[in-house]
């Protein structure tokens, strides 16, 4: 297989659910020095941006192949190379990236460039922290003002999630996950926590769920129990049991976790 047609078939889909390991990124190309880069733009079809401005759009396509592990962690991510495949100029290029290294997926070196963020195990434990600390703080408020319209809005999503976990779909999946989290906060009517929140849940999140909930059955439905769960005791006006069922349930995932770092297929996106 080509490095084209690799990508071009990672960029379309990848393979999730009922697997017993965890489903092995693409590979990347390594330079004339050795080190992992984006392929050369001269042998790949040029993508076509479909929104309306190029700085969204980069960011838009350069965090979904990042998320979905098609840019590997430690790649190293040319600001030409992706200028001339992605056909725009090098200015949303480093704008891009920018935002990228804000929210935690790229790392910029002074005089090296940007590289894709190594996952560890650290950072999975902050990350952890962090959306502990900001959603417990959230809860009492939460059940406190959430509307029953509200209410109304989180349910369809939990059937949509629903719908998304039965077919695979990782990618909507993924986008339902933040979308819930907007709606459910945003519900304690503190707009600057509800985006942080969802900061926290999102880019970072979505790569983590992709490399180890998404290829894993068990780590799926767990994570959609938690999801009901916490809608049901939202629902019935009770933060003090939304907060314990959460934790009931990170703790089993984070279990899950920790019984498949030493997977061939998951250490080599680390490095702690």
């Amino acid at each position: 297989m080509t490095e084209n047609q690799q990508l071009t078939e990672n960029q379309q889909s990848r393979p999730t659910g009922d697997e017993s390991g965890a489903r092995s990124a693409a590979k990347s190309p390594v330079d004339e020095q050795g080190e992992s880069a984006v392929s050369e733009p001269s042998s790949m079809e040029q993508i076509e941006l479909e929104v309306p401005t190029y700085k969204r759009a980069v960011y838009d396509i350069l965090l979904g192949m990042i998320v979905r592990l098609e840019l590997t962690p430690g790649m190293r991510l040319t600001e030409t190379k992706l200028a001339k495949l992605l056909n725009v100029s090098k200015t949303p290029i480093r704008e891009a990236l920018a935002q990228l290294a804000t929210d935690g997926l790229v790392d910029l070196e002074a005089y090296k460039g940007a590289r894709v963020r190594w996952l560890s195990r650290s950072g999975i434990e902050e990350q952890g922290f962090l959306v502990d600390a900001l959603e417990n703080a959230s809860y009492d408020l939460v059940v406190e003002r959430i509307t029953e319209e509200e209410l109304a809005t989180v349910d369809k999503i939990v059937e949509q999630l629903k719908l998304a976990r039965q077919g695979g779909d990782g990618r909507e999946f993924g986008r339902l996950t933040v979308e819930m989290h907007q709606q459910l906060f945003k519900a304690a009517g503190l707009p600057r926590l509800a985006e942080m929140i969802t900061g926290v849940v999102g880019p970072v999140g979505l790569r983590q769920d992709w490399l180890l909930v998404y290829p894993y059955d068990e780590t799926w439905d767990t994570l959609l129990a938690l999801m009901e769960a916490r809608v049901s005791a939202i629902k019935k006006r009770d933060a003090s049991h939304a907060q314990e069922v959460v934790h009931l349930y990170r703790v089993r995932l984070q279990e899950m976790n920790e019984a498949r770092y030493s997977d061939p297929g998951i250490a080599e996106h680390f490095r702690d």
